[in-house]
């Protein structure tokens, strides 16, 4: 039980409470009433243990509230660890700074707007993700009784920029162009995307093993993480599963991609100096390939609820219906309307 000072100058409690591995700490903001404000604090909390009495929490600040969703979401292992270590840097760096200086239900639209201005120069895509992260932080600790309101969820609705569709920015003859210039294991890359429409990276494209192609139902399990029912069976072609096959016959992992024997995490910069040795100077990412899988569908005329459920994507309409009726038969004359690659 102590009373301490950050290197900003905003005071603070810090003491422990029962069933937690961590000390609680209550900030109280900057100057001498802060000063006397905090040392009030730690009077109570000394008096209530030396009565041998529970403390009793007060208000709930930012960094507690998203300690306790990082916690949670490494308890139920849907979010990469890269994907929270990347959202502790940023509540470090950017969100911490800014709005830890008064508990949650006191936040008020002026201190959002001076976190909004961090991201101004940012495209709009890049200033509602990293918005988003923090508005996802406050809903979780709605929907888990923490705090009883999300105090960005209006300033939010005013703020969050419109974006532009995704356009597509290349064809099929840059795709093979890329292909061509590629090592084995990105052109294994580009080939199970544009049979498949997966996700690059870890949530989808990597997580593929040969246990998931079931030759005789001609259909690929993709593990989504996106969904309300995440894993999806996707039909391909029958080429298709020819190369997969000489694939297995070679496989040193039990991922479709490898590289050098082992599985990877990370295709970005391999692709990259693809598309650089393919002499495409468009910013051109592995995400394009999905993006082309869609638009060759829509172009052919397949309905959209069928492409959604291809795609792993959700919607209210889609919630009433299967995913294996979908891809039982609309689904598969959908692939085969596919460009063979």
């Amino acid at each position: 039980m102590s009373v301490g000072s950050t290197k900003d100058g905003r005071f603070y409690v810090q003491y422990r409470v029962p069933h937690s591995k961590s000390p609680k700490r209550e900030y109280f903001g900057r100057g001498i009433e802060a000063r006397k404000a905090a040392k009030e604090r730690d009077a109570e909390v000394k008096l209530m243990k030396a009565r041998q009495e529970d403390v009793r929490e007060s208000d709930v600040y930012l960094d507690e509230l998203a300690q306790t969703y990082i916690d949670h979401e490494k308890a139920i292992g849907k979010k990469s660890i890269k994907d929270l270590t990347e959202l502790a840097n940023r509540l470090n760096r950017s969100y911490l700074p800014v709005l830890n200086h008064a508990p949650i239900h006191k936040l008020k639209a002026r201190d959002f707007d001076k976190l909004a201005l961090e991201y101004k120069g940012l495209s709009n895509c890049s200033f509602n993700r990293y918005l988003a992260y923090l508005n996802v932080i406050f809903n979780f600790g709605m929907d888990s009784d923490y705090i009883e309101k999300n105090p960005m969820a209006n300033w939010w609705k005013r703020v969050k920029k419109q974006e532009k569709p995704r356009e597509l920015e290349i064809g099929r003859e840059e795709i093979q162009a890329i292909s061509d210039n590629a090592p084995p294991h990105i052109q294994r890359v580009i080939k199970i995307i544009m049979n498949t429409g997966c996700r690059p990276g870890q949530t989808e494209l990597l997580k593929i093993k040969y246990s998931d192609v079931d030759y005789e139902n001609k259909v690929i399990r993709i593990r989504g993480t996106k969904t309300i029912r995440s894993d999806r069976y996707v039909p391909v072609q029958n080429e298709f599963l020819e190369v997969i096959k000489e694939w297995e016959k070679e496989a040193r992992t039990e991922h479709l991609v490898e590289f050098r024997g082992k599985p990877i995490k990370c295709i970005n910069g391999a692709f990259l100096k693809s598309v650089k040795r393919a002499g495409i100077t468009k910013d051109v990412v592995p995400y394009h390939l999905r993006h082309y899988f869609a638009s060759i569908l829509v172009a052919r005329k397949v309905d959209f609820k069928t492409l959604s459920v291809l795609m792993g994507h959700s919607s209210p309409a889609m919630l009433f219906s299967t995913y294996c009726h979908s891809v039982d038969g609309t689904g598969r004359k959908a692939i085969e309307k596919l460009p063979r690659f």
